[in-house]
């Protein structure tokens, strides 16, 4: 059976902001150089959820300090 290890909150905001200095490197290696897109409004990167296979736009949302959120954004709500 596989141990599962939890990291530190210290450690975990130590690595969001490494990330957070070359976010747009970090998405082109996570999703691929094109496959995602910076929400100016927002100020978030957005990219479309690999593992969302529903009705849809599946997304995951990151944040400029490395924090991110998924969602779904219904069919009738796309432009």
């Amino acid at each position: 059976m596989k141990k599962t290890t939890q990291i530190s909150d210290a450690t975990l905001a130590a690595l969001s902001a490494e990330i957070a200095k070359d976010m747009p490197g970090f998405m082109d290696k996570l999703f691929g150089k094109g496959k995602w897109q910076y929400d100016e409004v927002e100020k978030r990167y957005i990219a479309r959820d690999p593992k969302y296979d529903g009705p849809g736009f599946g997304f995951i949302a990151v944040n400029p300090d490395g924090t991110f959120f998924t969602g779904v954004r219904p069919t009738d709500v796309l432009q």
